[in-house]
């Protein structure tokens, strides 16, 4: 009788046992993973640097674009984005490019600069932020940097033009990092200007000299004043001047264009963000 009770005694201790680990396995809070974040646009975007949503290019043009941006960006600090759109639906491209400047631009040192298209609008737009405003300027900066893709952009070579975009960036880069300004045309200097035009004022300079030397060789001086004067020629005996009347035409002047014939418009800059655009 000992026995069997000492059995179930040893059953129902084992059995509290049980429900005491039970409960303390339940009491501990469980660990859950949390929930995932939202991607922004960045992270949507990624690190691409050409997204031809318009399908303008081939895959092989693509892939080289993406590479030369990739040495751009790596050799300057900045951040660069080439995009191609089907349309805006009634959108302004410009307030586009800016909000993706926003997404993009948070480890760019020395700036962001995003170039997009729009192709059912016919637009273009570049848009830059603040640290990169300073070294591609709104007007002249923008303006030069368009008219050098633009001619392109026209006549539809897609790939020549992109390409044009980002080598002239480069460029205008570089030349803040040597002079420490933007890159102006009118006070930048040409070497190979110089070169030719020092080359012609030599030659021009070499001929005159020339011709020179040759009518001094055939002229002989005289003792006499009398030995210049022709005497077979007529003598002026009366000279008089009668005015009659004055016919003035005046004919209106062409208005030339821009170089760049781009006709830049700076609509969505603000204070945080600058560029232009308009219509290829």
């Amino acid at each position: 009788m000992f026995t069997k009770n000492k059995k179930s005694l040893s059953a129902l201790l084992a059995l509290l046992l049980l429900l005491c680990l039970t409960s303390i396995a339940l009491a501990v809070p469980r660990q859950t993973a949390p929930p995932p974040k939202a991607q922004t646009q960045e992270q949507i975007i990624g690190a691409d640097r050409v997204i031809d949503e318009a399908d303008i290019l081939t895959d092989s043009e693509e892939a080289a674009l993406d590479t030369k941006l990739a040495a751009i960006e790596q050799s300057h600090k900045v951040r660069i984005l080439i995009g191609t759109m089907k349309s805006t639906d009634g959108a302004a491209l410009g307030k586009i490019a800016n909000n993706i400047v926003d997404e993009i631009s948070v480890d760019a040192e020395n700036g962001t600069i995003v170039f997009l298209l729009s192709m059912k609008e016919r637009d273009w737009y570049i848009s830059t932020d603040n640290t990169m405003r300073v070294r591609i300027t709104d007007g002249k900066g923008v303006e030069y940097l368009s008219g050098e893709f633009l001619p392109d952009l026209k006549e539809n070579k897609y790939a020549a033009a992109f390409t044009t975009f980002a080598a002239t960036t480069d460029e205008m880069l570089t030349y803040y990092e040597k002079e420490g300004e933007p890159y102006d045309p009118a006070n930048a200097f040409n070497l190979m200007a110089f070169g030719i035009a020092l080359a012609c004022a030599l030659i021009l300079g070499g001929i005159i000299y020339y011709m020179l030397c040759e009518y001094e060789s055939n002229v002989r001086s005289a003792t006499e004043a009398d030995a210049y004067l022709n005497h077979d020629t007529f003598r002026l005996e009366q000279s008089e001047d009668n005015y009659l009347y004055t016919t003035v035409t005046r004919e209106a002047k062409e208005k030339k264009e821009s170089s760049s014939g781009s006709n830049v418009s700076t609509s969505s800059s603000n204070s945080s963000h600058g560029g232009g655009g308009g219509k290829f």
